[in-house]
């Protein structure tokens, strides 16, 4: 489980890099849940926060504000007096000598405190609210004129690095004479002026400085009464800025745990002196005042992001600010108090003085201002009236500016908004106050002053101040609303400018007053004194040219205010009502591309049409209508072009809303006509903008045919229902004289909208007569022949004039393809055939023109001929380019075909309609079935191929009640096949039969891939798509309007869905199966899935869930096809009606999951599963619970299908689980199964937090005692073995990984062993266990097994292969296996024959790299349970996270593909420092769904959380084996050796021959470390090294011959060192990932010589390291210097290691910035090596020190210095001078060390593969395509503004609803 730093760090860091607002939201909001669960680490939390409140970025200011909210809700409120009875009893009791309780005991602590401050002189801090300003001293004429504003940014931003360079002095300094001194900012130097390098260096210093701004927490416990109470110590003026608040006296520093920071004091101890004063003041104090600094910033953003943190402190904690302990209730009250109006003077400043406002939207908005209002309204919450109404004197004083207060002649707009901004808070949240203190009229007179205001945005705040009081308001006197309402429809009236965009508020407001009804009386009284100004119908006009105003929102506002007008119940209000309101409202429909406005329109033109209806007698509808008929019509008959060609519609019968409407933007007056005198003045605004103008122009390529056509669809409604409303006569000569022309126009738009007008004039006309049951004779007369002459012959329709663009091109097409048989195939020009150069469709055409047919002719028989005729020479040559022209020929006749073809068909499905409802039901049917059936299948346009449903549906009811009732069940079934076309949702049985083992959703998953790529399996599926949404939408009506008789009225639809069902057994038990009867199968299964969720309750239950056997039965199909096709029928089911289907899916289904006998049950099951988690989404989360346990068993299921589906459904379940607690029950639950859900919520706890798993009692005695934390680690490999799971364990090194395997193994094999004596089961036979491991450790893992479970049988399988050969035959019969990476790989015939009970990956990160053969070796072996360590923290580094659980669970990941696509692609990108805020979010985001996924698999505990007693030091040896060149020299050097020494041995008298014993010694230890150390010029075998390097093509530098190097380097990346040179030999396609600052361990690395340390650096560090940082530290480094070394080491945290000598480092160097100590060699007297490791392991260490020592194996190196040789000599403390060390040696064993016979010998491909992977070879490119300039610039560029950010922040409504 990962630390928790990093999840805190991710929250945080979301606060501004989330996509959306909601993932930004949730996690501001679990900051606040931390708050909640952890109240002492508030303080923390908040100081994570504060930095984002100050970002440059909107999103992240409001987010950073919800969750300051979200901390401080969570803090309780603050009040110093509310124990103060329990101080008195203390003071009383003070001489009893009770054991005082905890609480007194604080209360004890903090009189202490204060005494022992009060005998300082820091009590000086009660007058410390001098500072403060009062509202009384409050001067607005000296704050204008003080000059000072506020804009967006300091102009000094540029000159220095931070505009608030010192700690700013207060905004404006009010003394008590009312003298305003402007602000004292710091002159810049005026010595010279800045050179522009200076300019751009200090620009990318702050650059810089912004970047680190949000990475540090910030102190924010100081505050002025802290600081007060502390100052008698610290006389140090100067406070930082307060914007960084980077403090210098303090380091702050991370810690691990989320919730800590380390503060350790660099100058003053400080912290003592705040521990001093913790528990005296209010908690946010210090945050308060750094805020309040802020809130008068020069820069927008900092002033912005104050107001939201003050606004959230407000909310809740306002009664705390400034109140101190110790002090008198009264006293703090009156402190209190002062702060309170001093915030409020503050804020009211910045209403008068912010100038920012951001114009990003129709209205301008001032976010600083708005935010202050609503910081002014939390505090008003909170406020005495006394405070309040000073408050409100100074807002209205701000509005009105009266020039004898202010001084000023001219007016300040921003000001005035800004008072207006704070007074509709005001009203909006002390309304009582507002009417208990008559301040109505006040504010009412404000609005009114608002209103009259010349400023756009002053008028729309002053509308929206009166909206939410209109209730108070009309109670007012008559004479007040009148000026209001005059007020209003004057500054309707004045309001001429396209872009003014108050008139939204303005109308809105209007909308609300009028409906009230004293609103309505006052209209009325004035219209009856005034009636040519105030009557309606003088009214109603003015608001016209807003009809088509170019901001939507007041196109919407006005189309709401005449549906107020429209709903007044007095009939007298209704006259103006009249043709040119009709006529403009549909205009509106014609014009509007909005959908919304489009809609409403529709809705307020019939509102007007029933409302005239009923109301007006005098003038029928047909005579106001009368000449406005035409016009519309016309209009709307404007033909809808295609191809590029646009049909503008007729400026004459536009009738224009406004004088200003401009229909000819194009058209500028010439220069005569403008020159000429005129009395009329030019409009104001003489560029008025037309958003109507693509609309006239008919624009097909800006605005699409779907937009027009919806809007002319809507319109021929509107247009029906209105005829509807006509009188007979009027309709019968428009019909003859105007509509029936229409069909016979050349143009199609016009026919299909006729038909559209008459379908809807025909069911309006019935709804408004219901008296009437037939429509009006003449109707039919009219129009029944020609619609039933045109649906029966559609042959004979003309080739319409909106394809003659179509068929021009492709005639263009035919005539390039002729000419190239001109100019390339040199076809002489009499043999072409000629075309006609009139086309189809044009006026002039005539029956030879070119069309469809001519085309046809040329591609196919000219074509062939004229091939023919051609030169054999240039047939070849010309053959490209003519198959090229004739293919483009194809593709234009394709195109034209399937324009006509769209035309005709809407066309027809029209008619059809039409002809039904004036016919009824025809004799020949067949026509109409054909149009409407066909429009379904093929209408691209969605509301048209809803109206063809619709008339499907008109015709089935007809069909039904004419007794026809098999033509209806006809259309039905073929309606049902239409569902079925679409093979991505119901497959086609025929092409899958072949499968009955697989699991068809993987091949499927497949072949959409395959779709995805192919242009024309993409069209099919298309049209599929359109044929199947087509049928689902009109078998959804047919449900909707039939009910549950449905299945009774058409029996043909209950046995496409059940009857097939019926005959599942006869495909079952057949081979092969019917295809027939199997399509129909798979096709009812489809179709009951697609309408299920339209059906009545009632058939459900009835039809569907009396059902569910069955659906069991083919769920347990042979045939994948079948299973499939139920798993999603299911799963859709289950989306609908969860409660009635899942107990079924928990009982029956689950467990066929177990079911070993029948593959097909496990399948059919987890593929349900599948598709259940996909479908449903969240809403499984109840039942969650019960589907993990289930597919866990599968994820090990022998088939790779249901491994593969079971694995992928777990990943995307896994996440759900955190949310399932905090799920209720879901109602209508069976207990039985609620039950089961405890017991199943038992295992997911276990699973989540490894602390949970139950403990585990060994059954076996294992000698050694366990820690707790071992403890727990088996506990939870125990868990993992108990659910058949495999696991990572990752525990930091040194924590004893080996000993918690071996205590799983030894516990599981004796319990094995128990099962099998009872029961002799196949399950529990007697299996082996495998560990695998690098080489150096198989005599590791033999000694621990030896040492802690000796009764297991241990077989190393490992050596050469002489060794192993003879070990075969005894393999299966061992307990413990033990073999290494390579021999494993090697072997893997002979490993790979059994069966094993574990197989333990040691070090397993060494497969990380999935290419390779020994991961694909590895991963073949079998095991019941699989297990891998490793110490390196791998959950960093994704890319190999892949791998790992390739071996633990194939597919638990998805295929490597996916994975890469989906984690490391997207990680790997984030990390890299130039990537995008959308990047780096995409990064976080998927880090946290993958560490969601495998964390519950992986165990890590590090040393620092664990090992609180530890044994401070850990010490192990890291053995390696000695190179060949090395052994060909040590064996050499030891033979010739042996006997001189024998002699010497012998001759101990002589101080000589013991000098030469030692050299050789010495000689033999050289050797070990390194070759080089002993081949000088004159080595007797120099010679043959060097050949032997050059036939091998090594250097002596190479690692390969320096084990201890390598062996070095290892180790160094198990630490964490240099883990991106890790890549550097892996593979060239992994992602690098960025590279930690510091690593998680640092190293001193001691060697006994200078030349070895030379080795380290020059060999290692420099050629394979070079990411690693050192120092080192030796005798050539002057003394005097060392502790300069040493000083720098533990200071900078990011130098990863330092290189000694035991000589030099041994000598009381105090080195605790390290924790790891490695020695490359030893010295003679262990004491020397004790000595350096205590460099490290001393007082100040406060981390677990690992020592480990790096021995040659097999050589005098571990016989001398062996660790157990190393205990045994510094147990014996006798050895005490140095070198004494070989003397205290017998004779015997001083030979000893001259044998060679146990060096062991290295595998020879060890050597070629570590010679393959050179390192250094890649480069790695970079991820992004662009770069250097171009690449910044794109960085730099900020996501374009969503306005719709301002008005969720600025609802006025929401807001009020926080505050209550």
């Amino acid at each position: 489980m990962t630390s928790k730093v990093s999840r805190l760090d991710r929250q945080v860091i979301l606060l501004e890099t989330g996509s959306t607002q909601v993932v930004r939201n949730v996690a501001a909001d679990q900051m606040g849940d931390l708050a909640k669960q952890h109240p002492e680490d508030i303080l923390n939390l908040l100081s994570r926060v504060y930095p984002f409140l100050l970002s440059k970025k909107w999103e992240t200011r409001v987010t950073a504000a919800r969750a300051v909210g979200g901390i401080v809700s969570h803090a309780p409120l603050w009040d110093p007096n509310e124990d103060d009875d329990v101080l008195q009893n203390i003071n009383t009791d003070k001489n009893s000598n009770d054991v005082p309780n905890a609480k007194v005991k604080i209360e004890q602590d903090i009189q202490l405190k204060l005494e022992e401050l009060s005998g300082s002189n820091a009590m000086d801090f009660l007058q410390d609210d001098k500072e403060l300003y009062s509202l009384s001293h409050w001067d607005l004429h000296a704050l204008f004129k003080s000059g000072k504003v506020l804009l967006a940014s300091n102009m000094n931003d540029f000159m220095t690095n931070s505009p608030n360079e010192e700690n700013q002095k207060k905004q404006v300094k009010l003394e008590s004479d009312n003298q305003v001194k402007p602000e004292q900012t710091r002159a810049p130097s005026t010595g010279s002026k800045k050179s522009a390098r200076m300019l751009a260096m200090a620009k990318r210093k702050k650059k810089m400085n912004a970047k680190n701004l949000t990475s540090n927490p910030v102190d924010i416990t100081e505050s002025s009464i802290s600081k007060t109470l502390m100052s008698q110590n610290s006389t140090n003026g100067k406070s930082p800025s307060p914007t960084t608040l980077t403090n210098p006296k303090l380091d702050i520093t991370e810690q691990s745990d989320p919730n800590k920071i380390m503060i350790e004091s660099v100058m003053t101890p400080i912290l003592e002196k705040q521990e001093r004063v913790a528990g005296l003041i209010w908690q946010f104090q210090g945050i308060y005042e750094l805020l309040l600094e802020n809130i008068t910033s020069d820069v927008w953003e900092i002033r912005h992001g104050a107001a939201l943190g003050l606004r959230e402190l407000m909310k809740k904690h306002t009664s705390s600010v400034s109140r101190v302990k110790g002090k008198s209730k009264t006293e703090n009250e009156s402190r209190n108090k002062k702060s309170l109006e001093d915030l409020a003077t503050r804020l009211l400043t910045v209403f008068a003085l912010d100038r920012f406002g951001d114009y990003v939207y129709d209205t301008v908005v001032a976010p600083v201002r708005e935010s202050a209002a609503q910081t002014l309204a939390a505090l008003l919450l909170h406020l005495d009236d006394d405070l309040s109404s000073k408050i409100f004197s100074a807002l209205r004083q701000l509005v009105l500016q009266d020039p004898k207060v202010v001084g000023l002649p001219n007016k300040i707009w921003e000001a005035t908004h800004g008072g207006l901004l704070g007074i509709r808070y005001f009203v909006s949240i002390r309304t009582e106050f507002l009417l208990s203190n008559d301040l109505l009229n006040d504010v009412v007179d404000i609005v009114l002053y608002g209103l009259k205001q010349t400023d756009d945005d002053v008028q729309s705040v002053a509308a929206a101040i009166l909206t939410p009081i209109t209730d108070s308001f009309v109670k007012m006197e008559p004479r007040k609303i009148d000026t209001v309402v005059t007020t209003i429809w004057a500054s309707l009236t004045h309001l001429d400018d396209d872009l003014s965009s108050s008139v939204g508020s303005v109308m809105d407001l209007l909308a609300n007053l009028c409906k009230h009804q004293e609103v309505l009386d006052i209209l009325k009284s004035k219209a009856i004194e005034h009636p040519s100004e105030w009557s309606f119908k003088s009214l109603v006009p003015k608001l016209y040219p807003f009809l088509r105003h170019s901001i939507s929102s007041v196109r919407k506002a006005v189309l709401n205010l005449l549906s107020a007008f429209l709903s007044i119940k007095d009939d007298s209000t209704k006259n103006w009502l009249n043709g040119k309101i009709f006529r403009l409202l549909f205009q509106n429909i014609l014009l509007e591309q909005h959908p919304d406005i489009l809609q409403l329109s529709f809705n307020v033109y019939t509102e007007l049409l029933s409302h005239y209806k009923s109301k007006h007698t005098e003038k029928t509808l047909d005579h106001v209508f009368s000449k406005h008929l035409q016009p519309i019509l016309h209009l709307l008959n404007t033909p809808i072009g295609e191809n590029g060609k646009n049909y503008s519609m007729e400026a004459q019968y536009i009738l224009k809303p406004s004088q200003h409407y401009q229909l000819h933007p194009e058209k500028k007056r010439s220069i005569t006509e403008a020159t000429q005198e005129s009395s009329i003045p030019p409009p104001k605004y003489a560029e008025r903008i037309n958003i109507d103008a693509p609309m006239i122009a008919g624009d097909i390529t800006l605005l699409g045919p779907e937009v027009i056509i919806n809007t002319r669809v809507l319109a021929a409604k509107a247009f029906g229902i209105t005829l509807a409303m006509f009188q007979d006569s009027t309709l019968q000569s428009f019909f003859e004289k105007v509509l029936v022309r229409c069909l016979e126009l050349a143009f199609a738009t016009p026919r299909l909208f006729a038909a559209i007008i008459l379908t809807q004039f025909c069911k309006s006309w019935l709804e408004y007569h219901t008296e009437q049951t037939q429509l009006p004779p003449f109707v039919s007369t009219i129009f029944g022949d020609i619609l039933n002459d045109q649906l029966s012959f559609p042959e004979k329709l003309p080739t319409f004039r909106e394809l003659v663009p179509c068929l021009r091109a492709l005639r263009t097409q035919c005539q390039s393809l002729l000419t190239t048989f001109v100019d390339v195939g040199m076809l002489s020009q009499h043999k072409l055939p000629g075309i006609a150069i009139v086309v189809q469709g044009e006026t002039e055409a005539g029956p030879q023109a070119f069309g469809i047919a001519t085309a046809e002719k040329v591609h196919n028989e000219y074509y062939e001929k004229m091939f023919k005729a051609m030169g054999n020479s240039y047939k070849l040559l010309a053959k490209k380019p003519l198959e090229d022209a004739r293919y483009r020929v194809a593709l234009g006749l394709e195109a034209t075909k399937e324009s006509m073809k769209g035309r005709t068909c809407s066309i027809m499905s029209s008619y059809a309609a039409a002809l039904l409802l004036i016919k009824g039901i025809p004799k020949k049917l067949n026509p109409i079935i054909r149009a409407l059936m066909e429009s379904v299948k093929e209408e691209k346009n969605k509301k048209l191929q809803m109206m063809a449903g619709d008339a499907i549906i008109h015709l089935i009811d007809e069909l039904l009640k004419n007794n026809k009732s098999a033509v209806a069940n006809k259309i039905v079934k073929n309606l049902c096949g239409f569902l079925c076309v679409d093979t991505s949702e119901v497959p086609d049985f025929h092409s899958n039969i072949q499968y009955s083992d697989r699991i068809l959703t993987l091949i499927k998953e497949d072949d959409s891939l395959k779709i995805q790529d192919d242009i024309a399996l993409k069209k099919l599926a298309e049209s599929a798509q359109l044929k199947r949404d087509g049928g689902v939408y009109t078998l959804s009506k047919l449900l909707q309007i039939f009910g549950k008789f449905t299945l009774e009225q058409i029996p043909q639809l209950k046995d496409v869905l059940f009857a097939p069902l019926e005959k599942l057994d006869e495909i079952e038990n057949i081979s092969p199966p019917d295809e027939i009867i199997g399509q129909h199968i798979v096709d009812s299964l489809g179709v009951m899935r697609a309408i299920f969720l339209y059906m009545d309750p009632y058939l459900q239950k009835t039809e569907i869930f009396s059902r569910f056997p069955v659906f069991l039965n083919s769920l347990r199909s042979k045939l994948s096809v079948v299973r499939y096709s139920t798993a999603r029928t299911f799963a859709d089911f289950a989306k609908i009606s969860p409660i009635d289907v899942m107990p079924f899916i928990i009982r029956e289904v689950l467990p066929l999951m177990n079911s070993s006998g029948s593959m097909a049950d496990r399948q059919g099951a987890t593929e349900l599963i599948y598709h259940l988690s996909l479908s449903m989404g969240t809403d499984v989360l109840p039942y969650l619970i019960f589907l993990i346990v289930p597919l866990l068993g599968r994820m090990s299921d022998s088939n790779e299908d249901i491994r593969t589906i079971a694995t992928t459904t777990f990943a995307s379940i896994i996440k759900l689980v955190p949310l399932e607690a905090g799920i209720a029950d879901p109602e209508g639950l069976p207990e039985d199964l609620m039950a089961g859900r405890e017991k199943e919520r038992d295992f997911i706890h276990q699973m989540m937090d490894p602390s949970k798993a139950k403990p585990f009692k060994l059954p076996v005695a294992i000698k050694a005692t366990l820690r707790k934390y071992q403890q727990d680690g088996i506990n939870w490999l125990a868990f993992l073995n108990k659910y058949g799971l495999h696991g990572i364990l990752c525990d930091d090194m040194g924590l004893g990984k080996t000993l918690q395997t071996i205590c799983i193994i030894a516990s599981d094999q004796y319990l094995r062993q128990e099962d099998y004596e009872k029961t002799h089961s196949v399950e529990t036979r007697k299996l082996p266990s495998l560990i695998v491991c690098p080489p150096s450790l198989t005599g590791h893992w033999e000694n621990e097994f030896e040492q802690y479970s000796p009764f297991l049988k241990t077989i190393v399988y490992a050596g050469g292969p002489s060794a192993r050969i003879p070990l075969r035959s005894h393999l299966d019969s061992a307990d413990i296996v033990i073999t290494s990476y390579d021999v494993a790989r090697n072997d893997l015939q002979i490993l790979g024959k059994y069966d094993y009970n574990y197989c333990v990956l040691d070090e397993g990160h060494i497969i990380k790299n999935a290419q390779s053969k020994l991961a694909k070796a590895v991963k073949q072996l079998r095991a019941n349970h699989r297990l891998i360590l490793t110490g390196t923290p791998i959950q960093n580094n994704v890319v190999e996270l892949w791998s790992l659980f390739d071996f633990l669970m194939p597919g638990f990941l998805g295929t490597e593909k996916m994975f890469q696509e989906r984690f490391a692609k997207p990680i790997a990108a984030s990390r890299n420092s130039k990537t995008s805020s959308k990047e780096q979010e995409a990064g976080v985001l998927a880090l946290e769904a993958l560490h969601k996924q495998v964390l519950p698999f992986m165990l890590r505990r590090l040393k620092e959380d664990v090992l609180s007693d530890l044994p401070p030091k850990i010490i192990q040896d890291y053995y390696c084996e000695l190179s060949d060149l090395q052994k060909q020299l040590y064996q050499d050097f030891a033979k010739k050796q042996k006997n001189v020494v024998v002699k010497d041995v012998e001759n101990t008298a002589e101080v000589e021959s013991k000098q030469h014993i030692f050299q050789a010694l010495q000689y033999m230890r050289k050797l070990c470390n390194h070759p080089a150390l002993v081949l000088s010029p004159n080595h007797p075998q120099l010679a043959q090294v060097k050949s032997y390097l050059k036939q091998t093509g090594l250097d002596l530098h190479d690692l390969i011959n320096a084990p201890k190097l390598n062996a070095l380097r290892n180790l160094l990346f198990e630490c964490g060192i240099g883990e991106e040179d890790m890549e550097r030999k892996s593979v060239p396609n992994q992602y690098l990932t960025g590279q930690n600052v510091i690593s998680q361990h640092r190293a001193l690395i001691f060697c006994q010589l200078k030349d070895m340390l030379d080795m380290v650096e020059n060999d290692l560090f420099k050629k394979y390291m070079p990411s690693v940082t050192y120092m080192r530290l030796d005798g050539s480094i002057d003394p005097r210097d060392r502790q300069k070394v040493v000083r720098k080491f533990n200071e900078d945290p990011s130098i990863d290691c330092l290189l000694l000598t035991t000589k030099v480092g041994g000598l009381g160097l105090n080195l605790t910035g390290a924790d790891t100590v490695i020695f490359i060699e030893h010295d003679w007297n262990p004491m020397n090596d004790l000595q350096a490791m205590d460099r490290a392991h001393r007082l100040g260490q406060k981390k677990v020190v690992n020592v480990y020592r790096i021995i040659t194996k097999g050589t005098l190196e571990e016989k001398i210095m062996g660790l157990q040789k190393f205990k045994m000599n510094i147990a014996s403390t006798v050895v005490n001078q140095q070198n004494s060390g070989l003397d205290s040696m017998d004779t015997h064993q001083l030979l000893d060390l001259f044998d060679t016979d146990n060096v062991p010998s290295q595998d020879n491909e060890d050597k070629t593969t570590q010679g393959a992977n050179k390192p250094g070879m890649e480069d790695i490119a970079n991820e992004t395509g662009l770069t250097g300039k171009a690449k910044e610039a794109l960085g730099d560029l900020k996501e374009l503004w969503d306005p719709s950010q301002y008005e969720e922040e600025y609802n006025l409504d929401n807001f009020i609803k926080t505050l209550r």
